[in-house]
């Protein structure tokens, strides 16, 4: 992958230095972790996914399918095999993800060496390393986010309708493996894409006609199964998690008895499925194991229940009710998962296990990279370590959130301008590669903060190198203006 003007020379040297890297923590005792096989709630029952794959993808409506296909598929190389299947996986996409992010900043910035600096520090982050080698999406998804980017903005920068294709393609596998990535981002980059593509709007079209119709046909068969083109039938559950769940019960059981929330508003909106059965008439079976089972063959919950296709419409209206009763409550809410999105991403659960391997690199990282005060008095695992929140917080991470800020707005006046002067449909293609980081950062901010909350370090980690292209292009221009102010 090579940026406009480039040469290869910078591309071989950080895929050398990735490679090296990667062997040194293979060395150190670092492996694919997939602890978390047989507990994640995102992971369908493996029993199913062995013997009955394709069936079990068919009436999966609690997830997008693709995270489910590649764990199913990697099942058949055995349980020695499934971690290095997996692991070389995660690994390619992460490499092209940040060679995506040094083709970008180059073309973007206008500055190679920062372009390179900054691909040679995702390559050792203590949070690429741990996320990329552990079985979680989110060790996917920023990586194929920035592969989408780099195809739009150089397949218009270019008039490459191959690059294009790449780029709806990439953006295509992000939104069919990650729920929070919406369909609605499609559309909306596609229509980007179509203002900046003077003259060659038919090949654009074109461009994203094959991976616009793989997302369509998945939402075609939840709505012809279940009556919905959600890709994820626990949207509604997530919104309740920050509205409902958060009101104090005294409140909840006299709007129950008002008649103004539902019954199920009693229980937390992740509950498992006996919790909500209880409260249901007899639920007819479907005849579908991962429809019809409790739990699944492991004894954990099975999330993928059919009954959670038939309380969405009163978990929703749930949830409304709970944010107009509570705006102040909500409010809270957002606070709370801003600060958690500018923590070190490499701190997030479930990442114990390799952090122990590289914890002096992750906490001297966190330390003199991240700015993260708490990071200076000890390890996240050390007890004695301060638990204050404000030095929790990593001031790089929130540099760089402001930063993003600040691009953002630039843009959105940028836009506003070529809107007023009816000059939409002439969208310089840099422009619309701009738009198109404003769009994708944006809205996992928005999404993040308002449904993950106390996880939202995670979705950091997921729209990060989105979010740095953003801020380093505006810092860029900042520090091109003062230069020229100086003279």
């Amino acid at each position: 992958m090579k940026a406009q003007g480039g040469g290869a020379r910078p591309v071989l040297a950080l895929a050398a230095i990735y490679a090296v890297v990667r062997l040194i923590v293979l060395a150190l005792g670092q492996r694919f972790d997939a602890d978390n096989l047989t507990s994640w709630m995102q992971i369908a029952d493996l029993a199913l996914l062995r013997e009955h794959l394709w069936r079990t993808l068919w009436y999966l409506h609690s997830q997008p399918p693709l995270f489910n296909l590649m764990i199913g598929l990697a099942l058949r190389a055995g349980p020695e095999g499934f971690p290095w299947v997996i692991g070389t996986i995660y690994a390619a996409v992460t490499l092209g993800g940040v060679l995506a992010v040094h083709a970008l900043l180059r073309d973007m910035t206008g500055r190679p060496r920062l372009a390179f600096v900054v691909a040679a520090w995702l390559c050792v982050s203590p949070a690429v390393l741990l996320f990329s080698q552990k079985l979680y999406y989110d060790g996917l998804v920023p990586w194929l986010l920035c592969m989408a980017l780099w195809g739009l903005h150089a397949g218009l920068a270019r008039r490459s309708p191959g690059r294009l294709a790449f780029g709806f393609a990439m953006l295509a596998v992000t939104t069919l493996l990650r729920s929070m990535i919406h369909p609605v981002l499609f559309v909306a980059l596609l229509a980007i894409a179509l203002l900046a593509g003077a003259g060659m709007r038919r090949r654009v079209l074109l461009a994203a006609a094959l991976p616009g119709a793989a997302i369509g046909a998945v939402m075609l068969k939840n709505v012809l199964i279940f009556g919905s083109t959600a890709l994820s039938s626990w949207a509604p559950l997530n919104v309740d998690h920050t509205t409902v769940d958060r009101l104090p019960p005294a409140m909840r059981q006299t709007m129950i008895r008002e008649g103004k929330l539902s019954r199920f508003a009693m229980v937390q909106g992740f509950s498992p499925p006996p919790v909500y059965l209880a409260m249901l008439p007899p639920i007819p079976p479907t005849g579908e194991p991962s429809l019809d089972n409790l739990r699944k063959s492991t004894g954990e919950d099975n999330w993928n229940h059919i009954l959670y296709t038939k309380i969405g419409a009163e978990r929703t209206r749930d949830a409304l009710v709970g944010l107009a009763a509570d705006p102040a409550g909500f409010a809270g809410v957002l606070v709370t998962s801003l600060y958690h999105f500018n923590r070190p991403p490499s701190e997030f659960k479930g990442l114990e296990r390799n952090r122990a391997v590289i914890a002096p690199w992750e906490r001297i990282c966190n330390a003199v990279v991240g700015l993260q005060p708490a990071a200076w008095l000890g390890r996240i695992d050390d007890p004695a370590r301060t638990t204050a929140p404000l030095l929790q917080v990593s001031l790089t991470e929130l540099a760089v959130f402001l930063l993003y800020i600040a691009f953002g707005a630039a843009v959105a006046w940028r836009l506003l301008a070529l809107l007023r002067t009816r000059a939409l449909t002439a969208m310089p293609p840099m422009l619309a590669s701009e738009a198109a980081i404003l769009l994708l950062g944006g809205w996992v901010i928005v999404i993040s903060s308002s449904f993950d909350v106390w996880e939202n370090n995670r979705a950091r980690f997921d729209i990060g190198p989105v979010l740095l292209i953003g801020a380093l292009v505006c810092a860029a221009r900042l520090a091109g203006r003062w230069m020229r102010a100086a003279r």
